[in-house]
């Protein structure tokens, strides 16, 4: 398992559970003792029998382990019988985990529990939720009618119709986010600012994410400029992102980079290129000479030959809300 913030938050929350169940757990029994004090005798006499109960198991003697066997079921009927006339129950005198599978540990037979897995998931989101420009965009928020239905020549001498090529790409990016899966190809979104890539490569993590899969969003500028701080440290910056189902790379080409900050990247494209695993990169460097220009020939290459390239159209959206 990835040893990055996510894990290390997830095992607080846990650890924060563990200790609340104890001490509920705890004031539980004194709120009974204090109440019905011949509970404790009840207890004392039933661990007795039980560890009786135990010798004559292990010495092989039924008749005794038998005996000891009904003492203990009628003891047990008796604490039972006074814990319900006092308006309660066995289960308040035995510890009441967040996660009974784990018992708020987090493993399960040397692995993660389930409630681990969900947390960490959770722990993503809310940091997916707090980098992320646009943490409440949804796919339901997109507007399409922002972008112009008369042809329009781009930079390539192309023709094309905005709202046309739009929609084609929202309809596939949710198509994509509804039928993700870890074989998903990987997404370029490339064009102008303000042209809605942030904001449908979130609308894609949003639907992953309920989906139950671990995704990871960083801006480019935010992501390399931690990887520089992390030069001169222990920190592990990438481990999470190598690992995650989806891992979106925002905005890049806004980033300041040294030949350190570029390794890593190479790193972190090339693994999950030849692990499979999807990324989606968006960038305002609509072309394949500006990003080797950028990043170089082998960092270029890769992402525009292991992705799908989704070319964004139109008019500055967020110039055109604000009119």
């Amino acid at each position: 398992m990835a040893k990055g913030d996510s894990y290390n938050s997830a095992y607080s929350v846990l650890e924060t559970r563990r200790l609340a169940a104890r001490a509920r757990h705890l004031a539980k029994q004194e709120e009974i003792l204090s109440k019905l004090p011949q509970i404790r005798q009840i207890n004392d006499e039933i661990t007795e029998t039980g560890a009786g109960h135990t010798l004559a198991i292990l010495s092989k003697n039924t008749r005794e382990a038998a005996a000891l066997r009904r003492k203990m079921d009628r003891l047990i009927a008796l604490r039972a019988n006074i814990l319900e006339e006092a308006g309660y129950s066995e289960n308040d005198l035995a510890m009441q985990y967040y996660c009974p599978v784990c018992q708020d540990t987090g493993i399960v037979n040397g692995k993660a529990c389930r409630c681990m897995k969900d947390e960490i998931t959770r722990q993503r989101q809310q940091m997916l939720t707090l980098l992320s420009p646009a943490p409440d965009n949804s796919f339901e928020q997109f507007r399409l009618e922002f972008y112009p239905k008369k042809a329009l020549e781009t930079s390539s001498g192309a023709t094309v119709v905005p709202y046309s090529q739009m929609k084609a790409i929202f309809d596939y990016c949710k198509a994509y986010a509804a039928n993700f899966s870890l074989n998903n190809k990987s997404l370029l979104m490339l064009g102008n600012a303000g042209l809605g890539k942030t904001h449908l490569a979130c609308s894609i993590a949003k639907v992953c994410m309920e989906k139950g899969f671990v995704v990871m969003y960083a801006s480019a500028q935010s992501l390399f400029s931690k990887i520089e701080q992390a030069r001169y440290t222990d920190e592990d910056v990438i481990s999470d992102i190598l690992e995650c189902d989806l891992f979106i790379l925002d905005d890049l080409g806004a980033e300041s980079m040294t030949n350190f900050s570029l390794s890593v990247f190479y790193n972190i494209v090339n693994t999950r290129m030849i692990n499979g695993k999807p990324c989606i990169y968006t960038t305002n460097l609509a072309s394949q000479s500006a990003l080797q220009k950028r990043y170089g020939e082998k960092i270029s290459s890769r992402l525009m030959g292991s992705c799908e390239r989704l070319f964004f159209v139109g008019d500055d959206i967020r110039i055109l809300k604000n009119r």
